[in-house]
């Protein structure tokens, strides 16, 4: 048995984000077009029917004739020319016979596999490969012979219908009295025409019969695949379970031998580079990858100093040939499959993608996390190495248990530098698991059980590049996106930066989730041997669910009416950011009705998007609406008071008598600032920084004190007193001065100074002024108070305090006396 893991080939073709990367390509442009591309197609087709029918109603002039004629000589001539450049038929034949004659010895070498016993786990990847390879030449061969069988199909409907209408025209046209030359030219045109007619259906009938050949084949490969797929999964456990020598065993020794040495030395000598990129699918692999290569390398050079002064991607700056061929190539495998690929050229392709990879992050990772990167970029070339070798199985087994313990001891390193690096703990567990699974992938090896090892071995290392490649994709999305909207914000500023960084995060999350549910997730399984394809694994999962009623909810449904919910509150989330913009300032709508309107908005979109995701998971809306008609009634009573503060919130959105921002006061809430205001609340902010919610009916029903609804100016009432005895005119001047001379008042509005009243020991007086902002009332009038106090310590002024005359009488004691009755004796 010898080892073959076609790594770069596992990468390229199991890679589960080839669809997203079609979905982020063409979706927008397919979605953008759809609609109008069917309305004229249907018209187009419409159209055409139209024509047809008025072609074969309407008969030309005479004069029409023979112009008509010699178009359809032209026509002949470019008939003919099509007919002389179809497809080389012998090529065709002998290209079916060796896809034939290959399917009949894969089939030999199934029945072998079957009856020789329990197959190594090497000689089933080999003859799956071995397989696809055939099915992709068919596919190949398949395509350009179904075109070429339209484009002569093509040509046949169009000599039908112009022999259809000539023969209506010589109906019309031909009688006794015709010209001449009118016959003689109609006899042309329908030789012309059986001509084109004769020529183009032995022709079509040749290729019919090539494309009937062809797929006589086809039920042979399906009939092989079905029995490799059925075979594959009868001896998966057994293929694994298999014992072999132990590798301390004499019997193990034995096998190094000169045979070994010889085949190893072959697979050395052999191992040339060969020349197969050829054929339609290879050129425009060719083509696309250095369209992409040179795209990426001008994209990055032109915005050089914008992805410099980004601190995630600044590494990209000043390494644009390293990005771009890692993404071109490995893009141009993503979007294309090269099933017939050799071993020597997925090695070439490897080295190529791996040292660009490490060029590209040995200065963004840490120690230990360059020796993992390295390590696994070492572990995918050793592997495709020894594929392309063929090396022989005793030393794939050396192999395995020198890098097995080689892990182990990294894993037990790097747990001791975990202090020293601030290794998080979740890289802790996986380090624990790590040495384990080494271990156990170790002690498998030595112990016989040689395809256990190698299966998992193999399985980490396909598990490691699948998600290494998938973080290194999301990581390309998530920058791509973050520059489409930093690009397209950057003129009209409708997004904030974070914004823009809230934005790209959520849109992250929720390309992350989709992939993970429909290509990681059914990758995994199929890379540790759940499933033998990727759409099986995909089918299968999506399908697990519950029954609930008469409905069956599935993982898929589930899935996506998530991402219904998700996407409405990511739909919401952007539109609330768009009103909010500060840049919608100098627009006619203020604050509070953007305000109003991105939260009815919010609320409106949740909704619609609540109500989809049920419908996807399969309940009747019809069923829904009646269900809460009958709970209308409970919770009219049950739920009064919330029902009434969700219409009182709607009244404060519609009505705005209050906004964000306002200042506002009743006689249960203090002076605070409406900072939001929700469909059952509105969040107050105190003086004192404490947050006060506030249900909506009280904001409604009760009275309310909005400083600040329709202007932000407030009259501020000081009251000042002076001692009696003070100068009067004085005292009035000197408020009036103190009142002029605050900047955060009205300029043009004159402060007011009033005498009010006679006090017990103070003259009461009152300074009336008008402040810009209500907000900073009480800051005002502290300043005003103090610059009256140095005003009046200034003008000796005195400020009043509180007077109380005290007068002592010295009354004598024998008149007290006189004055009290005599007691009555009894």
């Amino acid at each position: 048995m010898s080892f073959r893991l076609p790594y770069s080939k596992i990468i390229f073709e199991h890679l589960p984000l080839h669809k997203i990367a079609f979905i982020f390509l063409f979706t927008a442009s397919l979605l953008g077009n759809f609609e109008n591309s069917y309305s004229q197609d249907s018209d187009n087709a419409g159209s055409s029917k139209d024509q047809a029918q008025v072609q074969l109603a309407s008969v030309p002039g005479i004069s029409e004739i023979i112009p008509l004629a010699s178009n359809i000589e032209v026509r002949l001539l470019r008939t003919q020319k099509i007919l002389s450049d179809t497809i080389n038929n012998n090529t065709l034949v002998g290209s079916l016979k060796t896809i034939n004659s290959n399917l009949d010895s894969l089939q030999i070498t199934l029945n072998e596999l079957k009856t020789s016993g329990t197959p190594s786990l090497n000689s089933i990847k080999t003859f799956n490969l071995e397989l696809q390879a055939v099915i992709q030449n068919f596919k190949e061969t398949n395509s350009p012979l179904t075109e070429e069988i339209s484009k002569i199909e093509g040509q046949r409907k169009m000599w039908l219908n112009e022999q259809e209408n000539w023969l209506l025209w010589e109906d019309s046209l031909v009688t006794k009295n015709t010209p001449e030359q009118i016959k003689i030219t109609f006899k042309k045109s329908n030789a012309a025409i059986n001509t084109a007619l004769e020529s183009l259906v032995p022709k079509l009938d040749e290729l019919l019969r090539l494309q009937e050949s062809s797929y006589k084949i086809q039920p042979k490969i399906e009939i092989l695949q079905d029995e490799f797929e059925s075979f594959s999964q009868q001896n998966k456990e057994l293929v694994i379970l298999d014992q072999s020598d132990p590798m301390f065993s004499s019997e193990f020794r034995d096998k190094f031998n000169p045979e070994l040495w010889e085949n190893t030395r072959k697979g050395l000598v052999e191992l040339s580079y060969t020349n197969k990129f050829s054929g339609a699918v290879y050129f425009w692999g060719f083509l696309l990858g250095i369209i992409l290569f040179i795209s990426v390398y001008l994209l990055i050079k032109k915005n050089n100093e914008a992805i410099e002064s980004d601190s995630e991607y600044k590494f990209l700056a000043n390494k644009a040939f390293a990005s771009a061929l890692f993404i071109s190539i490995t893009t141009t495998f993503i979007l294309i499959k090269f099933d017939a690929m050799q071993a020597t050229e997925e090695l070439l392709i490897a080295i190529i993608v791996g040292v660009s990879f490490c060029y590209l992050l040995k200065d963004e990772l840490k120690s230990w996390e360059k020796q993992i990167v390295y390590l696994l970029v070492l572990l995918v070339l050793l592997n495709d190495f020894f594929f392309a070798i063929n090396l022989p199985t005793p030393l794939i087994r050396i192999y395995i248990t020198i890098i097995s313990l080689v892990l182990i001891l990294l894993c037990v390193i790097w747990l001791r530098k975990r202090r020293i690096e601030n290794i998080s703990k979740i890289w802790t567990f996986f380090l624990l698991i790590g040495a384990l699974y080494f271990g156990i992938v170790f002690l498998a090896e030595i112990s016989g059980k040689e395809v256990l090892a190698l299966y998992l071995f193999d399985s980490f290392i396909r598990t490691a590049i699948q998600l290494t490649l998938y973080a290194v994709y999301l990581f390309i999305f998530h920058g791509a996106l973050k520059w489409l909207l930093v690009y397209n914000n950057s003129k009209q500023k409708y997004l904030s930066t974070e914004n823009i960084s809230s934005s790209v995060n959520q849109l992250t999350w929720f390309i992350t989730f989709l992939t993970i549910a429909y290509y990681i997730l059914p990758q995994l399984l199929v890379t540790w041997g759940g499933y033998s394809n990727l759409q099986e694994a995909n089918r299968n999962l999506m399908a697990l669910g519950i029954n609930v009623g008469d409905n069956r909810i599935t993982l898929q449904l589930l899935i996506a009416s998530i991402c219904v919910l998700y996407g409405s509150y990511i739909v919401s989330s952007l539109f609330s950011r768009f009103m909010m913009n500060k840049t919608l300032d100098e627009k006619s709508l203020d604050k509070g009705t953007r305000l109003s309107i991105a939260q009815l908005a919010h609320y409106l979109i949740m909704f619609i998007g609540f109500l989809t995701a049920i419908s996807v998971l399969g309940f009747d809306l019809t069923n829904f609406t009646i269900i809460l008609s009958a709970l209308s009634v409970g919770i009219g009573f049950g739920l009064q008071g919330l029902v009434n503060n969700f219409v009182s919130g709607l009244i404060l959105l519609f009505e705005r008598p209050i906004r964000e921002g306002d200042a506002i006061e009743t006689n249960d809430v203090p002076w605070s600032t409406v900072k939001q205001i929700g469909l059952r609340a509105t969040r107050l902010v105190t003086y004192e920084q404490s947050d006060l919610v506030v249900p909506n009916s009280e904001l409604v029903y009760k009275n309310v004190t909005n400083w600040t609804l329709n202007n932000r100016l407030r009259n501020l009432i000081l009251p000042i007193g002076v001692a009696y005895g003070s100068d009067i005119p004085l005292v009035m001047k000197t408020l009036m001065d103190a009142g002029k001379a605050n900047e955060y008042l009205v300029k043009n509005s004159v402060p007011t100074v009033l005498f009010r009243s006679f006090g017990d020991s103070v003259l009461n007086l009152e300074l009336r002024v008008l402040a810009k902002d209500a907000n900073r009332g009480l800051s005002i009038t502290s300043a005003i108070y103090q610059d009256i106090y140095q005003r009046f310590d200034k003008a000796d002024i005195q400020i009043a305090y509180p007077q109380l005359d005290v007068h002592l009488y010295n009354a004598d004691k024998s008149n007290v006396a006189k004055t009290e009755p005599k007691a009555k004796d009894n």
